[in-house]
């Protein structure tokens, strides 16, 4: 990579090194990137992982994340001699999914953040255990208890490993309260009323997976969603119909929030990369390279019930209502040094705001500020002003946000399907979860998404060894 080069910097850079850029704290752009090249991350898992889906579920999801932002390397250290139960690699040896998906393995090596999923002996302080049940997911100290870790609810065991790696990344980033508290949340109560590790937070048994889906938008959220979703135990995966409607192409920076994607594929259209990997999974895709500008209505004989968007742009998502989906769920996440880790899903029709009264005539200011070391650094001798501004406006990114943001949005999807009213907002700062919240969506939704019933569920006997 030119670090010298401000056209190439916006389509390389990892966006997780532009936090440091943005918040001032490094010199140049290279010292950015050199800085995620020293962080290092490692897991250790139990028995647990050789039999339970969930589990599993856990682990590769953090590999997934972690090694975006963890360039040093992830280290996974356990035995991961088992077959792969669920996700792209099924049937594979749970280490060689592990090793495709970025990790490697390794044997414990005090100091490094630690993430453990599952039972392990020896474990240090402070460490990140990873905990699930139903549907709620979260982390705890070493010294708490753990939820019982049995649930139908695969998105609750994704954002587990989610939460995870988000506290290894405060951890690496010298947070002093990272890895020695309790931080969750419940899919079926994301507000802050309940306590998420208390039952009373928690749903009904999943009985269905829906399994026909338009989704908008195939960057961070919109992958951190199918992500969710391929990890789900769809009995008849062959019958799971997904619509895909994106423009772009790969860039070589879009791996490092994206976690459906991987070097190798820089230029390619996302539906058609994005597809091939969801077709490996069994799922049938169709592709749509268009815009979504309104100009099409939604035909109940043949397009899906529920449109999942995750695209930044705001004349299209002031448009969401325009075709007529019955079900619409929504997703935005920050873009600065400031707000990066703030989410918020909506959904729709909604109870209140339509999506064109919250995006349509919105006038963005500029909130690029070139009076930073990396910018000034840069800029000098440089006469394409350009460039180095559209470098600036690019977005900062990490990946646990969108993954958290997936699991919240497939859970709405679910709660729909369980009886339950969605919520109209869920608005969160991974940064400071106790001031989440979330309202109800009191619309009288009529509609009962194509779906697949699930058989009864069975859990694993955690006592065992």
């Amino acid at each position: 990579m030119n670090y010298n080069d401000p056209v190439e910097l916006k389509e390389s850079l990892n966006r997780t090194a532009k936090l440091d850029v943005d918040g001032g704290s490094v010199a140049d752009f290279e010292q950015a990137v050199r800085r995620l090249q020293t962080h290092r991350v490692q897991v250790r898992v139990g028995f647990e992982v050789a039999r339970s889906a969930s589990h599993q579920a856990a682990l590769l999801t953090v590999v997934n994340i972690a090694h975006r932002f963890a360039l040093g390397g992830v280290f996974v250290d356990g035995d991961l001699g088992a077959a792969s139960l669920i996700g792209p690699d099924m049937g594979l040896p749970l280490g060689e999914a592990v090793r495709k998906l970025g990790g490697t393995d390794g044997k414990f090596e005090p100091g490094l953040p630690t993430i453990v999923i599952g039972t392990v002996s020896e474990q240090s302080e402070p460490a990140i255990i990873v905990t699930f049940e139903g549907w709620r997911g979260g982390i705890v100290r070493r010294s708490s208890a753990r939820l019982s870790e049995m649930t139908s609810v695969m998105p609750a065991a994704v954002l587990a490993g989610a939460m995870a790696t988000a506290e290894a990344f405060s951890m690496l980033r010298g947070n002093v309260e990272a890895g020695k508290r309790a931080v969750g949340l419940s899919l079926w109560r994301p507000d802050a009323s309940g306590d998420w590790l208390g039952s009373d937070s928690d749903g009904p048994e999943l009985v269905a997976l829906p399994d026909h889906l338009w989704v908008l938008g195939l960057g961070h959220l919109g992958q951190a969603f199918l992500w969710t979703l391929m990890l789900c135990e769809f009995p008849e995966p062959q019958k799971v119909r997904l619509t895909l409607q994106d423009m772009d192409r790969v860039s070589n920076s879009t791996q490092s929030t994206s976690i459906l994607s991987w070097p190798g594929r820089v230029g390619e259209r996302k539906t058609r990369d994005v597809g091939s990997i969801l077709e490996a999974r069994g799922f049938r895709t169709t592709l749509i390279e268009r815009p979504f500008d309104g100009n099409f209505k939604h035909d109940g004989t043949m397009d899906p019930a529920v449109l999942v968007c995750g695209v930044d742009n705001a004349l299209a998502r002031s448009r969401l209502e325009t075709p007529g989906f019955p079900f619409i769920v929504e997703a935005g996440i920050g873009h600065t040094s400031m707000d990066f880790s703030a989410l918020r899903v909506h959904t729709f029709p909604s109870s209140g705001k339509r999506p064109a009264e919250l995006w349509g005539e919105r006038k963005t200011q500029s909130t690029i500020d070139l009076d930073r070391p990396a910018y000034r650094r840069l800029s000098e001798g440089k006469r394409n002003v350009c460039g180095l501004e559209q470098l600036a406006e690019t977005a900062v990114g990490v990946p646990f946000v969108g993954t958290i943001g997936g699991c919240i949005m497939l859970a709405e999807v679910l709660r729909l399907l369980s009886g339950d009213r969605p919520d109209m907002l869920v608005d969160l700062d991974l940064r400071s979860m106790k001031s989440r919240r979330a309202f109800a969506n009191s619309f009288d939704f009529s509609v009962v998404p194509s779906f697949q019933a699930l058989p009864e569920f069975r859990s694993i006997d955690r006592s065992a060894s």
